[in-house]
Formats: structure tokens, sequence, C-alpha cells
């Protein structure tokens, strides 16, 4: 039993770990592709001999760092090759365990001590933090989580009477634990650091919605409010279109939500059994905290549990807060509305960040990536009207090699995160003659 446990442990440490290359590069040459300003160069600096890089355009780009310990880091953004030029003009973050300060070289200085947005404590999970440059504004945003305006911490304007120093910006300064030795002092940590480079800066916020190339417009374009299926990269392109004409009422079948509806509503039926069965399934008993997975298809090994999976939401259900394996999903409204909540990274103090929230309406698709949209919450808002079916599917990204099978969560009692098996409550298909078995049997009358 002993063993079994460390490996569970093992397998929980490994998943955490993000690539130690650049992003999108198996083959990976889409470049009509929307990539919302994810940074993708990787950068080692104990690999690469030397604490310093480039940004690839002058004034302008975004720095992701990953950190798995809890060591405080330095990074600079400068106009000067040389670290130590008093003549640079430079902008500096720096994170530990009490503050987060962005400071330039002119004076000003932008400071949280909120725990929130410090240095965060060491556990299982990598965290990110990001800054983000834009001279043309100019602006300067830092993050942390997702690489999104709306988890920024601070959001700046800078000074345009420094618009020409900003644009000079180019070089990297990057120090941890305040160690000018960090390369031979503290090479311990080469494996706990990721920083990924990116051209664009983080300007606006991101298109949850993708709608047919056809109904795409300008509009769409400059107010971000919805993105083509074309401009989805390719493994949500393929699982887009293998569910977009998907249909729960058939000819074959034409009243099968009714007869769902009426199955969660009546004690014999098994939708009711079945989410009583699950109450206590993210920990402390919750009835309202279930849904039913009815999985279509097999498992293939490309994705945590099976790629495509039904779910039915009651009414005034949700789901835990939790995250999906870094793994590419489109969800697909079948039949109600549904609110999703995307919070900035899952941690046991997930519920202090003001989430995203976005109602999504029967027929809306929405669309997640191993960097975006990962850790969220669905809910169910109506509390007397009908379910909300929705169909989710999954596929790992052709760069993952570690193939994480388990949904983390936030249990119900928010004290712990737990580690949730994506498995079947029954094969779609079974269900739906189980359901016409109910309709013959229990609601002929």
């Amino acid at each position: 039993m002993t063993d079994i446990i460390l490996l569970f442990l093992l397998l929980v440490d490994v998943a955490a770990t993000p690539p130690k290359n650049d992003r999108y590069s198996s083959g990976n040459d889409e470049t009509e592709v929307e990539r919302f300003a994810q940074p993708d160069k990787h950068w080692c600096p104990w690999k690469s001999g030397s604490c310093s890089n480039t940004l690839e355009i002058k004034g302008q780009g975004t720095v992701e760092i990953m950190q798995r310990k809890s060591v405080p880091f330095e990074l600079q953004l400068s106009n000067k090759k040389d670290a130590y030029d008093r003549k640079a003009y430079t902008i500096k973050i720096s994170v530990n365990q009490n503050e987060v300060k962005l400071s330039t070289s002119t004076g000003q200085s932008y400071t949280s001590t909120d725990t929130m947005y410090t240095l965060q404590p060491e556990g299982e999970y990598w965290h990110r933090y990001w800054i983000s440059l834009f001279s043309t504004a100019p602006n300067v945003k830092y993050g942390i989580g997702e690489v999104r305006p709306f988890f920024s911490v601070f959001d700046i304007e800078l000074p345009e009477n420094e618009s020409q120093l900003i644009k000079e910006i180019y070089y990297l300064h990057f120090k941890v634990d305040n160690n000018d030795q960090m390369l031979t002092e503290l090479k311990n940590l080469k494996e706990d650091f990721r920083i990924f480079i990116g051209t664009s800066p983080v300007l606006h916020e991101l298109a949850l919605f993708v709608i047919p190339q056809e109904k795409y417009t300008l509009e769409h374009t400059t107010c971000h409010t919805a993105i083509s299926e074309l401009k989805l990269e390719r493994p949500l392109r393929d699982l887009y279109y293998s569910v977009i004409n998907f249909k729960l009422n058939t000819d074959e079948f034409p009243d099968l939500t009714d007869i769902i509806e009426r199955s969660i509503k009546n004690p014999k039926g098994w939708c009711y059994k079945k989410l009583k069965e699950k109450a206590e399934g993210f920990g402390k008993p919750n009835p309202k905290a279930t849904y039913l997975r009815l999985t279509v298809g097999e498992r293939k090994g490309d994705a945590p549990g099976h790629n495509f999976v039904v779910e039915v939401w009651p009414p005034g259900h949700n789901s835990p807060i939790h995250n999906h394996s870094n793994a590419y999903a489109i969800i697909r409204v079948l039949s109600g509305d549904i609110l999703v909540r995307l919070y900035p990274a899952l941690t046991l103090k997930v519920n202090q960040y003001k989430p995203i929230e976005q109602i999504c309406h029967e027929g809306k698709v929405i669309w997640m990536s191993p960097n975006l949209n990962q850790t969220h919450q669905l809910k169910h808002l109506d509390l007397y009207g009908k379910p909300c079916i929705t169909i989710q599917c999954y596929m790992y990204g052709r760069d993952d090699r570690v193939h994480y099978e388990y949904f983390d969560y936030l249990s119900n009692d928010e004290r712990s995160i737990g580690h949730f098996d994506p498995k079947s409550d029954m094969d779609f298909h079974e269900f739906k003659e189980r359901m016409r078995q109910e309709k013959q049997y229990i609601f002929q009358n």
C-alpha cells in the first residue's frame, strides 16, 4: 500500500512539470492560429550560462516566470546590455514573500503586500508570474497565474516623456535570491524554474466563444468577443469539428432531454439516484456539487479520461473549482445555460481571486488550452428550471509527455486540493437506453 501511495504522489509531482523547450515546437508551424500573447521561447539561465537574454522586439514583449520552489527573484528589463550599468533605463519586477514591487530607474514604484500576489508558498504546483511591456502605449503589466489582462496585479501607464527610453528596452537580466553567482551557487534550482519569452504584449482580454468562420466579422476581431474556428490550434479544431453537429434529441429519441429532467426529479430515476450517490464525491458532502458524466466512445490514451463526455447539470448544481490536466478542450452547451468562472490558477486561496464570469447559452462553444482557461468552475444558475447539458471533449497537446490523468480540484471544505479521476458514470449510449426504459416503465403516465 505504501508503494502505491508513493507512486501516486510521484505521478502528481510529475504532472505539474512544464516543458523545458519552446512551446509549439513539435512541428507546429501554424502561423495563422491565435496565440493570445502567450510567451513561447524557453530560456534557462543555467543551461545558457547567462543571467541575461533579450526580447525579440525592442520595447515590447511578455516574459513568464514559472517557479516550483518558493525562492525570491527579480527580473530587470533594460536598455543596456550590462545589468549593472548605472546609466541604464530599467523596469524591474521583484517578488519575495513579503511584497511584489514594480519599479523604474526614474523613481516610479508600485508595491503590493497582498499574499495573493507575492511569492506563493511552496507545494506540488508550479506558480506563474509574468510581466508585459508595450512601448507604444506606453504600458507595463505584472500579473500572477494565467497570462491575461484580467489577472494583472499592476497595470501601469508610464510617462509619455519616457516613451523613447521604453522603446529602447531590449535586455532581460534575471536574478534569484539576490545572488549574483546564482549560475554556480544556486545551480540546484535549475529544474525549479521555467522562463518563457514572447514577442506580443498583453493588451486585451481573450475571446472565449468559438464561432464558424462564415459568421466571423470585423467586430469580433476588434472587440475580441469571439474567435473563428480557423484561428484555433489544431487540437482544438479537431475537437470542435467532432462535436459541433452533435445532438441530444434525435428523430429516434426526440424527447431525451425531457426524460432526463424527469429522471433527475423522480426518486425512482437513475439520474436522481446517481446524483445522490455522488454527493460526497469532492470531500465534504454537498448535494449541489454534483453532475453526471456520460462518456462517449472508448478511452484512447490521448486525453485525461475519455475524449468525449456529456455532462448533465441539474438546476442549481455546480462543479468544484478545478483544472484540466494541461489538456486542450472544447465545451459546447447542448441544452440550457451555464455560468463559467475562470480563475488564474488552482490554489487553496483561489476563491480570494475575482474570477472572469461568462454565461454560456445553448449552442455556445468555448475552448481551453494548456495555458489558458485551464482553471474554472461551471454552475447552473437556474434553481427551478430545466437541467443544463453540455458536451466536453479533451485532448493532450503534441508536446505533452506526461499525460496527467487527473482533474485537480478544490475540495468542498476548501481545505485541500484533491485529484479527481475522470471516470464515467455510464456510457452515453447505455444511458440513452436506460432513459428509454424509464420512459416506458416509470414515466409512461
